[in-house]
């Protein structure tokens, strides 16, 4: 009897270890190479946007939430501004809604986001199974550049600062020579 008393005591005190360290592992980011998890989500307007179908274009996904929005914004227009006329390089936001209250009809949501544009598409992740797959954390906002072939090109977690959209840009820039 004692030494299953040992056994499970030792057991508990492993138990939450080897779940922090899988909790850790999920939240790292993809790595830089791998083939991005494809989806399909719709905007505010119900048009489907599907990952596999942007093949041959440069895809830049800004993944947050509701909480960092401003942030989120802030890339978005950084990016218009260099890439609006540019029909190789796509910007998402890609919105996190599990934050949103259950009570909140998705209706209402995408009615003020028809108010409220943000500066490229926002694309509407409900039930958070892109962020899951991306492994985003929900504090600042998770960068992605994909390439054409539908590769990870480009990852980084950052506000927004020129230095950083500086680099991020000359990623995008590399795949347009």
């Amino acid at each position: 009897m004692r030494y299953i008393s040992c056994f499970l005591i030792v057991g508990l005190l492993i138990c939450p270890s080897f779940a922090s360290n899988q909790e850790q592992a999920e939240r790292e980011p993809l790595p830089v190479g791998e083939d991005a998890p494809d989806f399909t989500l719709q905007d505010a307007e119900d048009q489907e946007h599907i990952l596999e179908k942007m093949r041959d274009k440069v895809v830049f996904l800004i993944m947050g939430n509701r909480k960092i929005r401003e942030e989120d914004d802030k890339w978005g227009h950084a990016f218009q501004q260099d890439y609006q006329e540019n029909d190789q390089v796509v910007a998402y936001i890609v919105a996190d809604m599990r934050s949103v209250p259950a009570f909140v009809p998705k209706g209402f949501v995408k009615r003020q986001l028809k108010k409220d544009k943000p500066p490229v598409t926002l694309l509407l992740d409900w039930k958070g199974k892109v962020h899951q797959m991306y492994r985003t954390e929900k504090d600042k906002p998770n960068l992605y550049i994909i390439d054409p072939e539908g590769k990870l090109a480009f990852h980084i977690k950052s506000n927004f600062d020129q230095e950083t959209y500086q680099k991020l840009k000359a990623v995008i820039d590399g795949f347009n020579n």
